[in-house]
């Protein structure tokens, strides 16, 4: 299915943004890419500012959709190892959405929509160490969530994968088998 000027828009805007950042790509940039006139870019979005509060939550919006059946999951320990594979599958699948996140780690719109997404991740991690006996899941969560981050930037970042596994499995290895 032919995508739409609109979605060209937010496709090539994400693109741009991963590789050069929000503050080096300029809107007559994106619709140079796009093949589309920059008015039509404004006539959509407004301004580049409400561009990228929609490239970013079109992104959250795959995300939480590819990674809904990972976190309804009711074995805990299964949920916490299908968390644990999150930030592997995600980058994999939305390499340049993380790219332009990792660029973007102190923007606000950034900020604030990874908080929401996590945050819906949290209550169920909370959930999950709780029935399986840890005495403090709030915490068990918490730097559980710590790990996640770690992750997804260490394996959006490094080209070994192999250690990234590595310590993915150590990883795994210390919440589930305990």
């Amino acid at each position: 299915m032919a995508k739409t000027k609109k979605e060209l828009i937010l496709d090539t805007a994400l693109t741009l943004f991963a590789e050069k950042g929000y503050d080096a790509t300029p809107t007559s940039q994106i619709a140079k890419v796009a093949g589309v006139s920059e008015g039509l870019i404004f006539k959509h979005y407004i301004s580049k500012e409400n561009l990228l509060e929609a490239v970013v939550k079109a992104g959250y919006r795959r995300i939480t959709e590819r990674s809904k059946k990972s976190v309804e999951e009711n074995d805990p320990a299964k949920l916490i190892s299908n968390v644990l594979d999150m930030p592997q599958k995600l980058v994999e699948d939305e390499r340049d959405f993380w790219r332009m996140q990792f660029r973007m780690v102190d923007e606000e719109v950034a900020q604030r929509h990874h908080q929401r997404y996590l945050n819906s991740v949290k209550k169920k991690l909370n959930e999950a160490f709780r029935k399986l006996g840890h005495k403090e899941p709030e915490l068990e969560t918490e730097i559980l969530m710590l790990l996640v981050e770690g992750l997804w930037r260490a394996y959006l970042t490094n080209e070994d994968k192999k250690h990234f596994t590595k310590m993915l499995d150590l990883i795994k290895a210390k919440f589930i088998n305990e």
